[in-house]
C-alpha cells in the first residue's frame, strides 16, 4: 500500500506545480499582450502626430509657393509698364521746317530739311498721357527692381533738366531746345537702357 501512496502524492504534487507553472505562463503572457497593445497605442498616436505636422508643412509649402507665384506675376507685370514706358519715349517722328501745320505728311518737303524729335516733343496729348503714366509709376518704384526703377529716374531726370516744350508742333520744340540732335539722342539713350534693364529681368521668366 505504501507504493501506490506514495505514487499517488506524488502524481498529485506534479498536478499542483503544472498548475502553477501554467498559472504563471498564462500571467505572463497576458503581461506581454499587454504591453504589446500599448506600444502599438504609442506608435499610433506618434504617426498620427507626425501625420498632423506633415500635414500643416505640406500647407504651407503650398501657401508660400502661391504666394510666390503671385509676387512673381506682379513683378512681371510691373516690369512690362517699365518697358512700354521706355519704348513709348523712342518713338520718334521727322519733321520739316516750314511744312503745313495741316498737313498728314509732315515729310512734305525738302527730306534734307528734316528733323528728328521724339513724338512727345511735338505731341502735348502724348505728353499728358506719358505724364500721368510717369507719376503712378514713380508711386510703385518699390514694387519693382532697383536697377530698372533707377534707370526709370534717370529718364525723369533728363526732363527736370530740358522740360517738355510748352504747346505742340516744330517751332515749341525749337523754342524749348528740343531740336538739339545731342539732346535728342541723349533722351533715346535714357529710354533705350530702361528697356534694356526691364528686359535683362524679363528673360529670366
Amino acid at each position: 500500500m505504501k507504493p501506490i501512496r506514495a505514487a499517488i502524492v506524488g502524481l498529485l504534487a506534479g498536478l499542483v506545480v503544472g498548475g502553477v507553472a501554467g498559472i504563471a505562463l498564462g500571467g505572463a503572457r497576458g503581461a506581454a499582450s499587454g504591453a504589446d497593445g500599448e506600444a502599438a497605442d504609442l506608435l499610433a498616436s506618434m504617426a498620427a502626430r507626425q501625420d498632423e505636422r506633415l500635414g500643416r508643412l505640406t500647407q504651407e509649402a503650398d501657401e508660400s509657393a502661391r504666394l510666390q507665384r503671385e509676387l512673381a506675376l506682379a513683378l512681371f507685370f510691373r516690369l512690362q509698364e517699365f518697358r512700354r514706358f521706355g519704348l513709348e519715349g523712342q518713338i520718334v517722328t521727322w519733321i520739316v521746317p516750314g511744312a503745313s501745320a495741316g498737313s498728314n505728311d509732315p515729310l512734305g518737303g525738302p527730306l534734307g530739311a528734316a528733323v528728328r524729335l521724339p513724338q512727345l516733343a511735338v505731341d502735348a496729348a502724348t505728353r499728358a498721357e506719358w505724364g500721368a503714366v510717369s507719376e503712378r509709376l514713380a508711386s510703385i518704384g518699390t514694387e519693382v527692381d532697383p536697377t530698372v526703377f533707377s534707370a526709370f529716374e534717370d529718364v525723369l531726370e533728363f526732363i527736370e533738366g530740358r522740360p517738355w516744350p510748352e504747346g505742340s508742333g516744330l517751332a515749341a520744340a525749337a523754342a524749348s531746345g528740343w531740336t538739339d540732335p545731342a539732346a535728342v539722342e541723349t533722351w533715346l539713350s535714357l529710354n533705350r537702357a530702361l528697356v534694356g534693364r526691364a528686359d535683362a529681368i524679363l528673360s529670366g521668366f
